[in-house]
């Protein structure tokens, strides 16, 4: 400890911001990976992704889909439109059908924020003797 006039200084406890600026999300990666969750935030639409991801030749038609699920058909399209629309899958019409892929790069970006080292997976390093928040 140090003294100054005679008196005893207490050492100040100090909180280091622990995470690289780079590694904070920036407003438009945050507003398109908060899209991207709000479209999977269903079980439904989780399980439709699944569905389509592991299909035989990593497509899927909507009549073998509405087979899987116990619900209208004007609702299974609203689920697989919602998924459209957020750009996780794609669709192409053949005849009366409609055929879904999975499009790989809103995965890839969900990825990189929650893989360990991504900004939103690591937590910043606690400091022993600091008030929990």
């Amino acid at each position: 400890m140090a003294s100054e006039n005679g008196r005893t200084r207490k050492p100040i406890a100090v909180t280091l911001l622990m995470a690289e600026p780079a590694a904070v999300v920036d407003p438009g990666d945050a507003e398109a990976a908060a899209k991207l969750f709000k479209a999977l935030s269903d079980p439904v639409r989780i399980r439709l992704l699944s569905l389509v991801r592991y299909s035989p030749g990593g497509e899927a038609c909507f009549c073998d889909l509405a087979e899987e699920f116990d619900m209208p058909q004007p609702s299974l399209s609203h689920h697989l439109r919602v998924l459209v629309s957020a750009g996780i899958l794609d669709r192409e019409r053949r005849g009366t059908w409609s055929w879904y892929t999975v499009v790989p790069e809103p995965l890839e970006t969900l990825e990189s924020l929650l893989r360990s080292g991504g900004p939103l997976a690591d937590r910043p390093a606690r400091l022993s003797g600091t008030a929990r928040q």
